[in-house]
């Protein structure tokens, strides 16, 4: 048995990236929008009890007149939220969310890696 020999097409494709280098890492299949506090306040006031198919992950309690709104509450440290970032994006999928908004994480260096995994999300949304 010898060396199997790579094929013309093997040799000319592009290496493989690494998952986290990817630009669209998790890509939910809802549309995911970064947002300040103050912008997500603003839009939900002004759809009231229209919210539907929108799921909000953020730091800042919010509250809405829609009880078909789907929230969830961002840990306020970067590493927690880091843990179950995913996990809740895919929760909104399966709930089926069409949009997903999420509050801008603190310009801090400890929330870097969350904030490049969301501009990642967002990038493919």
């Amino acid at each position: 048995a010898g060396t199997r020999l790579l094929s013309k097409e093997e040799l000319s494709a592009p290496d493989p990236q690494a998952p986290g280098t990817l630009l669209a890492h998790y890509a939910p299949n809802a549309k995911l929008r970064l947002m300040e506090a103050a912008q997500l306040r603003t839009a939900l006031d002004i759809l009231g009890p229209d919210a539907a198919h929108i799921a909000v992950y953020a730091r800042t309690p919010l509250r809405s007149a829609s009880a078909r709104l789907i929230v969830r509450r961002m840990p306020d440290d970067a590493a927690a939220t880091a843990q179950q970032l995913f996990a809740v994006l895919r929760e909104f999928d399966a709930a089926g969310a069409r949009l997903i908004w999420v509050e801008t994480p603190p310009a801090d260096p400890a929330w870097d890696g969350v904030r490049d995994r969301l501009t990642r999300a967002a990038a493919s949304a």
